[in-house]
C-alpha cells in the first residue's frame, strides 16, 4: 500500500467525531488542518481550532478565533498565510510528542497518509532500537529525521553513539 503526502480529503470526509478523535489523541496538526479544509463558521469548529491554537502556545491566534465566536466574525477572514504559519507551529509542537503510540483509525490512514506512515517508521524505530539493531534505527529513521520528531532524533543519537563505539 502507497501513502501519499497529501490529506486525501475527498477519500473520508471530515467529521467533527473524526477531530475530537484526533484532538484527544494529540494530533493536534491533522484536526486542525481538517478544520482549515471545513471552513466551518460553525462554535464547535471555530473553539476546537482555538483549542489547537492553545496547544501549540499560540495564545493570541486562539483568542482571536475565540473572539470570533462571541461577535460571530466570518471565518473567511482568516488569512491562509496564517493558517498555513499556525499549522507549521502546531505540527514543529506536535513533532516532540508520542503521538504516534496512539491507535489509528483507517478514516486517519485515509484522510493523513503521511502523518500515517511517519508513525510507522517512528514505531519500528522504536522496535529496532529496543532490539539493539543500531544499523537498522540509521537506515530506518534518518530518511525522516528533517521532520523533527523527538523519538527519531533520540533514537539516531543512540545509535550514532553506539555505532561510533562499535557496539
Amino acid at each position: 500500500m502507497l501513502l501519499g503526502n497529501k490529506p486525501n480529503n475527498d477519500a473520508v470526509p471530515a467529521s467533527e467525531s473524526l477531530v475530537i478523535q484526533l484532538m484527544l489523541q494529540q494530533r493536534y496538526a491533522q484536526a486542525y488542518e481538517l478544520l482549515l479544509a471545513q471552513q466551518s463558521h460553525q462554535t464547535s469548529a471555530v473553539y476546537n481550532m482555538a483549542l489547537c491554537l492553545h496547544w501549540s502556545g499560540n495564545f493570541q491566534e486562539a483568542l482571536t478565533r475565540l473572539e470570533s465566536i462571541q461577535t460571530v466574525q466570518q471565518m473567511s477572514s482568516v488569512n491562509k498565510v496564517n493558517a498555513k504559519s499556525d499549522l507549521k507551529e502546531i505540527i514543529n509542537k506536535q513533532n516532540l510528542t508520542d503521538d504516534y503510540l496512539h491507535a489509528m483509525s483507517d478514516a486517519y490512514v485515509k484522510s493523513f497518509p503521511s502523518a500515517a506512515s511517519d508513525a510507522i517508521v517512528r514505531l519500528k524505530t522504536d522496535c529496532w532500537l529496543q532490539l539493539g539493531n543500531y544499523a537498522q534505527v540509521i537506515a530506518v529513521a534518518a530518511p525522516i529525521a528533517h521532520k523533527g520528531y523527538r523519538n527519531i532524533t533520540e533514537a539516531l543519537q543512540i545509535a550514532n553513539t553506539k555505532k561510533d563505539n562499535g557496539i
